[in-house]
Formats: C-alpha cells, structure tokens, sequence
C-alpha cells in the first residue's frame, strides 16, 4: 500500500473487526510508512520507539476492535509521538500566539502537496518545526477540526492556524521552487 492509500485511511476510515494476527500483520506491513510518519513528526533517534510502542499498544487490546487498522496504526504511532514531544510543542505554542501577519484558513493539502511532502519530507522537516509538522498532518492531512487538533496537542486553536499556515505556506513555497526549477530545466535542455 503507498502512503497516498494509509494518508486516506486517515481521512476516510471504514469499519471492521481485526484479530490479534491482523494488528501484527499491519505492523509489519506498514512499518515503513509508519516509520515514516514518526520520523517526520519527531526525528530519527526516536521514531523507531513509536512505531514499537504503538506495536505494544495494539497487543494489548482485545482480539477485535472497531477501526480500520491501518487508521489505528497511524493515530498509534501519531499519538505516541505526541506524548513524547509534549512539552517541546508546549513551548512553542506561544511564538505561535504572538505571530503577525496573514493567517487566514489554508486549504487541506491536496494530493499533489501530499505527493511533494512524501517526497521531500527530510528538506520539509528541517524546514518546520515540531508544531507546524504535527499541524500538517493532523489538520492538513487527517483533516482533523482545529479544536480538535488544539485539544490533543493542548495549545490554542489560533496557534494551531497559526502554525497550520507556516506550515502551508513553506510547502506551497518549495512546490513553486520545484516548478520554477523544473521550468529553467526543461528551457536549458531546448
């Protein structure tokens, strides 16, 4: 399964039963992707023990339960990373409150946004900090409310639009430079 398919889990579940068997095979299936997505969030050195957390968490429930699997493990894996980072989101929830400028709603991200994030997620991580990325993916691709995104996160919902158009904008930013580039490209090659 390509991350487009589990990032649309995220945002259309379905509903079904799952075994003990089922949550491992998803594990296993998805251990990259998932990875992936605990990377970007929080970095190397600690996206690995998210990823064998949310392992943990999954073992321990019973031997059905209502999600779609794939969803419960990003929102796993996602949730666990938050834990981690709590108090470093925490903190920058304030440069966030006080920040000026524009901030009116952005958009979700669109299937090419999300295809430009994939694939340049290490220059995107660098880019942003850890509130802008867990803003992008809970809100920009989960599509989770604002309040929603607020409450989990435990900063206000302006510092989550805040955040959630920084984040935007960066990406909106190198999707016009990979546009730009690839237009002196194709011009050098006439």
């Amino acid at each position: 399964m390509k991350w487009h398919d589990i990032l649309d889990i995220l945002v259309h579940p379905s509903h079904r039963y799952a075994t003990v068997e089922d949550v491992r095979k998803i594990f296993a299936d998805y251990h990259d992707t998932l990875h992936w997505l605990a990377r970007f969030l929080i970095g190397d050195k600690l996206a690995s023990a998210c990823v064998i957390d949310a392992c943990n968490i999954a073992e321990r429930q019973g031997p059905a339960f209502h999600e779609w699997l794939a969803h419960w493990a990003a929102r796993a894996t996602l949730r666990c990373a938050l834990q981690m980072q709590e108090a470093d989101i925490a903190g920058l929830a304030p440069t966030y409150e006080r920040l000026e400028g524009d901030h009116e709603n952005r958009s979700p991200l669109s299937p090419e946004d999300l295809q430009l994030l994939v694939e340049r997620s290490d220059v995107l991580r660098a880019r942003l900090d850890l509130l802008c990325r867990f803003v992008l993916i809970m809100y920009g691709i989960a599509k989770e409310s604002c309040e929603d995104v607020a409450a989990q996160l435990e900063v206000s919902p302006s510092a989550v639009e805040r955040a959630y158009c920084v984040a935007f904008d960066t990406l909106q930013l190198m999707s016009k430079r990979m546009l730009g580039n690839a237009d002196t490209s194709a011009a050098l090659s006439h």
